[in-house]
């Protein structure tokens, strides 16, 4: 192949990888980026595979995203890649950027540790044939005070096992035996460095919700609202039952103040003379 006709099919593929990224931009209304640095390619698969519907997801670089912006007319585009210095990861989707945002925080993937990481669960070695012959692994196992046994020329585990807790750094030795065991210990995902809606782009700091802290502030507003909302007498679907509980009350102790004999309160009318009149004869009867 002529260096010529290289040049063409690179300019052609180029040219082909631009059509397909403006198509993607004037298709979808979201756009986010994402870092590519340290991310395994089986992630990405997996991710893809998770969140097929929601999103799509394509690597491509950052020149060529460029033009694409630039040639579907939106400039503001440019600004998701500025920072970047290479190829990136880009999010096309319907979905809002912060339904996204917790979209893809949700749905991180269980991965094999390497070591110096810390464990996102409770690492636990189940009891089970390892399928590895005895040699100078059980030292390992050793180490980390895993007990074993040997049959069929195997190495058993002999026992459920925590060898890690949440939160734990990995050591090399444990990372490698998990490795070797097919135990993974980290949850790994893509985390949104920028996103773009309604001409508006806003950092992956900015898109970061903490759900309970905001479900608790819902739930103060809304105990607080309906508080002021009964306190003014302003009626709505969530108040009238209160009102009109706390109506009756303040009606019935207006009538029993003011001596009004209806029936629901002649009752403790007549039980309030009757308490006032035996204060009185009390009085006269001490007098005499």
């Amino acid at each position: 192949m002529s260096g010529q006709t290289l040049v063409s099919k690179v300019q052609k593929w180029k040219a082909e990888e631009v059509e397909e990224l403006a198509e993607l931009i004037n298709r979808y209304p979201v756009v986010a980026v994402f870092n590519l640095s340290g991310l395994r390619a089986n992630l990405l698969h997996e991710i893809r595979k998770k969140l097929r519907g929601y999103c799509t997801i394509r690597v491509a670089k950052k020149t060529l995203f460029i033009k694409a912006a630039e040639k579907t007319g939106k400039k503001d585009l440019v600004k998701l890649v500025e920072d970047l210095k290479s190829s990136a990861g880009f999010i096309f989707s319907d979905v809002s950027l912060f339904k996204l945002k917790l979209l893809f925080d949700k749905n991180k993937i269980l991965m094999h540790a390497k070591a110096g990481e810390k464990a996102d669960i409770d690492i636990v070695v189940p009891e089970m044939n390892t399928g590895l012959p005895p040699g100078p692994v059980l030292s390992d196992f050793g180490k980390l005070k895993i007990p074993t046994k040997i049959e069929g020329g195997q190495i058993w585990i002999a026992k459920d096992t925590v060898v890690a807790k949440k939160g734990d750094e990995i050591s090399p030795l444990l990372a490698s035996l998990l490795a070797r065991l097919n135990i993974k210990a980290v949850m790994k995902g893509i985390t949104i460095d920028k996103g773009y809606e309604d001409g508006v782009v806003i950092s992956g700091k900015d898109l970061e919700i903490d759900l309970e802290k905001m479900k608790n502030e819902v739930i103060e507003a809304n105990s607080l609202a309906i508080k002021l909302a009964i306190d003014i007498a302003y009626v709505t679907r969530e108040t009238i039952q209160t009102l009109i509980i706390k109506a009756h009350r303040e009606a019935r102790i207006l009538a029993v103040e003011v001596g009004l004999p209806i029936r629901e309160v002649i009752g403790e009318i007549l039980l309030r003379a009757e308490a006032v009149a035996r204060k009185l004869k009390e009085k006269v009867d001490s007098k005499t």
